[in-house]
C-alpha cells in the first residue's frame, strides 16, 4: 500500500486528508507518555521538550497525520491528547 492510499483510507479516526507531518527524530515510542523526557541526541534537551510538547499537541488538536522514523511500522497514524496524555493512534494498515 502507498503512502498516498494509507492517507485517504477510513478508518476509526476517519478521512486522512492531504497533508502529513514527518516528525523525523523529534518522537521517540516513550514520548507520547513522557514528552518531557530526553535523549543523547537532543543537543538542546530544554529546547527538544518545548517543541516535542508543541508538535504533539498541534497534531493532536489538527488531526494531522504523521509518520516518525521511531514509530513502529507502520509509523503513520494521529496524536490524541487528553490533557497532558498524548498517545499514538496508527493508521490501519492492509498488507
Amino acid at each position: 500500500m502507498n503512502i498516498d492510499r494509507a492517507l485517504r483510507q477510513r478508518g476509526p479516526t476517519g478521512v486522512w486528508g492531504d497533508r502529513l507531518t514527518f516528525l523525523g527524530d523529534a518522537v521517540f515510542p516513550n514520548h507520547f507518555d513522557h514528552p518531557d523526557w530526553y535523549n543523547a541526541f537532543d543537543h538542546d534537551p530544554e529546547e527538544a521538550v518545548r517543541v516535542r510538547v508543541r508538535l504533539l499537541r498541534e497534531l493532536a488538536a489538527s488531526r494531522e497525520p504523521l509518520v516518525a522514523a521511531h514509530l513502529s511500522f507502520p509509523s503513520l497514524g494521529r496524536v490524541a491528547a487528553v490533557g497532558d496524555v498524548f498517545r499514538f493512534v496508527p493508521a490501519e494498515w492492509e498488507y
